[in-house]
């Protein structure tokens, strides 16, 4: 369970937290940004620029006309979004910043919005004479302080949309790292093979995770070709490049039939009055169980 809830915080920080840095300076009247990917943001989303201290909002994206270049529909006001201080362009909820996302419910929470991922079950039953499934069943509330009516309750309906956009995106969610290889050259999207630095263990059949700064995706490995270059049963979804620091993870455990199945909205106390939603999350995995032979003496 601790691998399935840490690998859940994951996917939502990177959700509700997408952040990319400029490139290119952001001068007053600009309505094109470039930054260093836009792959996590979304036509419609509001926005922000912020170098850690002081922010500009909102920003609402009109178009995304490259992995690297958004539109905004209102045009930068102020200076000094530059390059040079770190300044990035970050998703915001109704111009509110997550705070923080937690695993378990801790009692104090200092700051909102934030995001708490608890596991409620676990069950089990036989598949075959040799493995069962195992189903792990989460709760992901969303916490965001009532200010009016109408602000909390908005607030929170785009948080909550946010955190299961996130998770139908990561059906196959990565769980037990076990290895990293980095890949050896940019590998582009539709391409049925890739380089990588080594392909000591990895195996044919095996089923990978690429990924980078910005995204992942699950593949299955054909053929080993030689020692640096792997053939996939699948084509690339997309391009990962050298610049974005792209990496194979071996994996030991595979989670499959994830998915948000419900999302219940209403009031919760906790320190003060605040808005809450909860979303109901639940994953499957295959797993090998020893079977005992009739000579066999069951271990105590």
């Amino acid at each position: 369970m601790e691998q399935v809830l840490d690998s859940v915080r994951k996917i939502i920080k990177r959700w509700v937290s997408t952040e990319s840095f400029l490139t290119v300076d952001a001068n007053p009247g600009d309505t094109v940004l470039y930054v260093e990917n836009a792959l996590r943001f979304k036509v419609g989303e509001k926005c922000l620029l912020t170098d850690g201290t002081y922010f500009e909002y909102p920003f609402t994206v009109s178009d995304i006309t490259a992995n690297n270049i958004l539109k905004v529909e209102e045009p930068v006001k102020n200076n000094g979004w530059t390059v040079e201080n770190n300044v990035s362009f970050r998703k915001s909820i109704n111009g509110q910043m997550v705070h923080g996302v937690y695993i378990g419910d801790p009692s104090v929470i200092p700051r909102y919005p934030a995001i708490t991922v608890n596991g409620t079950s676990r069950d089990s039953e036989w598949t075959t004479l040799e493995t069962t499934t195992e189903k792990y069943n989460l709760e992901i509330t969303a916490y965001v302080e009532e200010a009016t009516q109408e602000d909390g309750y908005r607030t929170l309906l785009r948080l909550a949309d946010m955190i299961q956009s996130g998770l139908k995106r990561n059906i196959f969610p990565l769980v037990g790292e076990k290895a990293t290889v980095d890949l050896a050259a940019d590998a582009f999207k539709s391409e049925l093979s890739i380089k990588v630095t080594d392909t000591d263990g990895i195996d044919e059949g095996q089923f990978v995770v690429i990924e980078d700064q910005f995204k992942g995706q699950d593949v299955r490995i054909k053929s080993i070709i030689d020692e640096s270059t792997l053939e996939l049963a699948g084509p690339m979804a997309g391009n990962f490049l050298m610049v974005d620091d792209p990496r194979i993870i071996l994996v030991d455990r595979f989670i499959y039939r994830s998915w948000p199945a419900s999302i219940d909205y209403g009031f919760i106390h906790k320190e003060t009055l605040l808005k809450a939603a909860r979303i109901n999350w639940s994953a499957e995995e295959i797993e090998v169980q020893g079977v005992i032979g009739w000579g066999d003496a069951p271990t105590r």
